[in-house]
């Protein structure tokens, strides 16, 4: 999320007594005026949507001028982005999301890239991931690359990017760091690239239920009054209760006290049917292909929505908030200034 302005309060007022100084007043009212003026806000947000934009079509150059090393340009970035969100989740109380699925599969295929890059289970499973419900979590929550907002793009990438390192790793491999041992039998060079719908639907079903069972434990036992208390949000509470969808309509029909399982149950038949797509595409490179080319203009799609059914209205009206905001401190007397934050 790309926020326009800080959720606190200034209060000069608090400020003047503790400075005794006019001086400091108007030196406090001059800071906060040039940090929150319209003009440095659009400006902060056009080189946002600069670096945006630099960024994706580095990573396309990337992708298409040396696919075989592409993972690197996968981690390098995941990286910077997952270190960037866990101090903005952090401080939004949205921390509890980063034991979702998503980072999950990032995680195991981060270990096949540096630590198993011959392992033939990472491989398959990471394969089913990626291309399945990573990919298609694109449609089903609505990720938009909004330029300008990192958040958006962070969530497209950890979505969009390992199914690209995937998609390298099969059709256009490093051959001696992710093929098979020198010494490996032809058995096993053959077992490397062959892959059966129980390896590819089933298998992947395993390590997913180990996710499972400890986001379950962890969500709804272990941290469940902690998350109460403490106002968390979680991917559960969000998708079960502010949105609209299969998740949100079937959970207002299921008693509180069985959701927690009802959708762990139906998030595992969505994995399931999109493993069997992940299937079809290890065998089928135009498919393959064309599945990611459809997943990443979905998100261009939303995020032009985005741009022209919501932002265009919403980002004026929040800029001249900020300069209404702006304009009423006083040089003078206990004047609160209370930044509104955008919600994406």
């Amino acid at each position: 999320m790309s926020p326009l302005c800080v959720g606190h309060q200034f209060d000069i007022g608090a400020v003047l007594q503790r400075s005794g100084s006019n001086e400091r007043l108007q030196a406090v009212k001059k800071r906060i005026q040039q940090l929150w003026n319209p003009k440095r806000v659009m400006l902060r947000d056009k080189v946002a949507f600069l670096l945006g934009s630099c960024q994706v079509w580095a990573t396309a150059y990337w992708l298409g001028w040396s696919p075989s090393t592409f993972y690197k340009c996968y981690t390098f970035q995941v990286l910077v982005l997952m270190l960037v969100r866990w101090g903005w989740y952090r401080h939004k109380k949205w921390h509890y999301y980063l034991l979702d699925f998503c980072y999950f599969a990032n995680l195991l295929l981060l270990i096949h890239l540096w630590v198993q890059p011959k392992s033939q289970l990472l491989r398959k499973v990471t394969f089913a991931y990626n291309t399945g419900p990573l990919t298609w979590s694109i449609v089903a929550f609505r990720n938009s690359l909004v330029y300008h907002d990192l958040d958006k793009v962070t969530s497209v990438f950890l979505h969009l990017a390992p199914a690209c390192v995937t998609w390298t790793l099969h059709w256009h491999p490093d051959a001696d760091r992710f093929g098979p041992r020198p010494d490996a039998s032809e058995q096993d060079k053959q077992a490397w690239q062959h892959a059966s719908f129980l390896q590819l639907v089933v298998l992947p079903l395993l390590p997913y239920v180990i996710w499972a069972t400890a986001y379950y434990l962890k969500i709804f036992v272990v941290s469940a009054e902690r998350i109460r208390q403490r106002g968390y949000i979680t991917l559960f509470t969000y998708v079960t209760t502010t949105t609209k969808g299969v998740y949100a309509a079937i959970a207002k029909r299921v008693p509180l006290k069985y959701r927690p399982q009802v959708y762990l149950f139906l998030h595992m038949c969505f994995c399931g049917t999109t493993f069997t797509i992940a299937w079809l595409c290890w065998h089928h490179f135009h498919l393959h292909t064309m599945l990611l080319a459809a997943m990443g203009a979905a998100s261009i799609w939303h995020g032009a929505t985005f741009y022209f059914d919501v932002f265009a209205k919403k980002y004026l009206a929040e800029v001249a908030k900020i300069a209404n905001a702006s304009n009423k401190l006083a040089p003078s007397g206990s004047t609160s200034c209370a930044m509104q934050q955008k919600q994406s």
